[in-house]
């Protein structure tokens, strides 16, 4: 009796096969390998309906937010947060994407400038809350110190992030990593023109962290530490009940008019 090789076949539509050709294909462009389309740097996801005339009336007054994923993140860590702004009345978010193997956090900075621009002018927004977690903290801040948005940014939420710099970079690849490590040009620039302004800086810390493990350098009226780690941080209830607490605080301190919503069809 001969044994014949058992041969694993997945149809072709099954999700098994269509994970293994997503997978490859991912890392086909990260490597960029000949005859691979290379993927934008950088994209968006919104995450609101195009506003109808007929509902004008109903929509929420809400400053919309913009979130931030980290280093070798996606835009699908802040499900429980966007779940929780929606509750709370924030139905304008958007998350951003971008590669983080090969982006430079300044360049990323002036694409969420971009970004957030676009967004206020799509909502009728004068201003717009930020998120970020881990190297998404540093684009923001440097958004907001130096990129342009200083004075329209009403709330800078940033988690586990490392304000001075994370050992592990010096590990990892990119452009990003570089300027994460400590002592880096990037974060000495971005220390010296720390400063409050208008904007109401907050930081969550992970208490279980292995990943940044130095203290606090950075501006901030507000810290706090939650039971998580480095990247279960954006998913943990408490950081997701505070960083809702903390907008709904702004939003509730804002006049009426300034408030006020005036959308574009165009959106």
């Amino acid at each position: 009796m001969t044994a014949r090789p058992h041969t694993i076949r997945w149809p072709a539509d099954s999700p098994a096969w269509a994970a293994v050709r997503h997978r490859t294909s991912c890392l086909a462009r990260w490597l960029r390998l000949p005859g691979v389309g290379r993927t934008p740097d950088c994209l968006s996801i919104r995450y609101w309906p195009r506003p109808d005339p007929t509902m004008r009336s109903a929509l929420p007054r809400r400053t919309p937010v913009l979130l931030v994923h980290g280093y070798a993140g996606t835009e699908h860590m802040w499900q429980p947060l966007r779940v929780a702004l929606a509750t709370a009345g924030f139905d304008h978010v958007i998350a951003l994407r971008y590669n983080t193997f090969r982006a430079d956090i300044r360049s990323v900075a002036d694409w969420l400038v971009d970004q957030a621009e676009r967004t206020m002018g799509a909502c009728g927004s004068r201003a717009v809350h930020l998120v970020g977690h881990s190297m998404g903290g540093l684009v923001v801040r440097a958004a907001v110190q130096s990129g342009g948005l200083g004075d329209r940014a009403r709330t800078v939420v940033t988690l586990a992030t490392p304000h001075r710099g994370t050992t592990f970079a010096r590990f990892v690849p990119g452009p990003g990593a570089r300027q994460m490590s400590p002592g880096s040009a990037f974060l000495r620039e971005l220390a010296a023109d720390a400063h409050l302004g208008a904007t109401r800086w907050v930081d969550i810390e992970a208490a279980v962290d292995r990943v940044v493990s130095a203290g606090p350098d950075r501006p901030s009226v507000g810290s706090v530490r939650v039971p998580a780690g480095h990247r279960s941080i954006t998913r943990h209830p408490d950081a997701v009940a505070r960083i809702v607490d903390e907008l709904i605080r702004v939003e509730n301190r804002l006049p009426v008019h300034d408030a006020a919503w005036e959308f574009s069809l165009a959106a």
